[in-house]
């Protein structure tokens, strides 16, 4: 057993016996020392015999982690010259709110080199455009995804990104230095829920909270948004079996949501559509039904007047399931989450407490209670945290 071009990632036994027709295991470990592509071939040569008698490639991928001792951060350097690239690879965890990539390198000036990153899904879908011409930073054309020094992906997809970084055919340096920085941001609300037990109307009442930046350093605050009426319910739904949600839609209602998840059989598989039946007849206004549980509807600037909310049980191995369901429509008529905050640079791990004050307006109908969220946004208005706030009753 021969390894050939093994930068000592891959090691194994220097032999193995082999019967007609019998299998044999050779065990192969596989132990990289730096992140990216590692490759090399194994002959299995017999030397009594001329020439190989197999040859297989072995090639494994290490990504790049994003950890509290990188705060979160990954930052690759090096320079390119005209048609060249480089190729990395990030780990990105499940949950995570948003993959941000910051690139500087190339330019205007005379010299600098024209230099670009793209992103690929770990399907291996291309999410930039690689056109000859598209998201170079220091040639025209333009970035059809965003900057060309700048982009992020919300809720990325779990698993090995990656980001390949090259220099244009016509890249004015022969050798153009430029940094790459991968980042995951995310923040978090603290208590979520935030209850109010209870409120007057057109009074404030304050809320303490506490912001926590979980992921990598940014730079941004923390917003309030309109208040809705809600429905939040545990249910319990059995395998095969369909259930309705009526919803009275408020006039000026700016969205419409209906959200499932968390069931306590974690192998079922509900499916949730939203009908708008304002007319003469319920039609069908979205839907999702996916290989899970975890399924949301939001329409906007919902009709007024008579939706339904129906869940399926598509599959419960387990016979019957409980789950999370809330359906909340969002009308200024409601009241407003006020938060006072301003965008600043908020390093990994930091926390703040910016004031908040909830202000009802009207009291949901019966059964209803008041439902809103204080979002965490950057500089760029990405979303990459969110808490609830819930107002159980209000009062005249």
């Amino acid at each position: 057993m021969v390894w050939v071009d093994n930068d000592g990632t891959f090691s194994s036994a220097g032999s193995i016996v082999l019967q007609r027709g019998k299998p044999a295991t050779l065990d192969v470990d596989i132990n990289p020392t730096t992140s990216g592509v590692h490759s090399a071939i194994l002959n299995l040569d017999d030397p009594g015999y001329y020439g190989i008698e197999y040859q297989t490639m072995n090639v494994v991928v290490a990504a790049d982690q994003f950890t509290a001792g990188n705060n979160y951060s990954v930052v690759k350097s090096g320079s390119l010259g005209p048609g060249q690239y480089k190729t990395y690879f990030f780990n990105v965890p499940a949950g995570t709110p948003a993959l941000k990539v910051d690139m500087t390198g190339g330019g205007a000036a005379v010299g600098a080199g024209a230099i670009r990153f793209l992103r690929w899904h770990p399907y291996g879908v291309g999410i930039d455009n690689n056109g000859v011409s598209n998201c170079y930073n220091g040639a025209a054309g333009g970035c059809s995804t965003g900057s060309a020094t700048s982009r992020t992906v919300t809720s990325p997809f779990a698993g090995v990104w990656e980001v390949t970084v090259d220099a244009r055919r016509n890249s004015d340096a022969v050798s153009a230095p430029f940094t790459l920085t991968v980042s995951i941001l995310g923040a978090t609300v603290a208590p979520n829920p935030a209850t109010v037990a209870a409120a007057t109307i057109g009074v404030p009442v304050n809320v303490p909270v506490t912001v926590t930046n979980i992921y990598g350093a940014f730079t941004g605050r923390a917003v309030g948004t309109t208040l809705g009426s809600a429905s939040i319910a545990t249910p319990s739904i059995a395998h095969g079996a369909s259930q309705i949600y009526n919803v009275t839609v408020a006039a000026g209602s700016t969205s419409l949501r209906a959200t499932i998840g968390s069931p306590s059989d974690p192998a079922a598989d509900l499916d949730l559509f939203l009908y708008n039946c304002t007319g003469a007849s319920c039609v069908l206004a979205g839907q999702s039904a996916d290989g899970d549980s975890e399924e949301s509807v939001t329409v906007a600037n919902p009709a007024a007047g008579a939706w339904q909310v129906q869940i399926d049980g598509y599959s419960v191995p387990a016979g019957t399931t409980t789950y999370n369901y809330i359906d909340v429509f969002t009308n200024a008529a409601f009241g407003t989450i006020a938060v006072t905050d301003a965008n600043a640079v908020r390093a990994a791990g930091s926390s703040w407490n910016p004031p908040v004050a909830v202000t009802a307006l009207t009291a949901p109908a019966a059964g209803r209670v008041l439902f809103g969220t204080i979002d965490v946004r950057t500089d760029t208005n990405l979303l990459i945290g969110q808490g609830q706030v819930i107002v159980q009753s209000v009062t005249p």
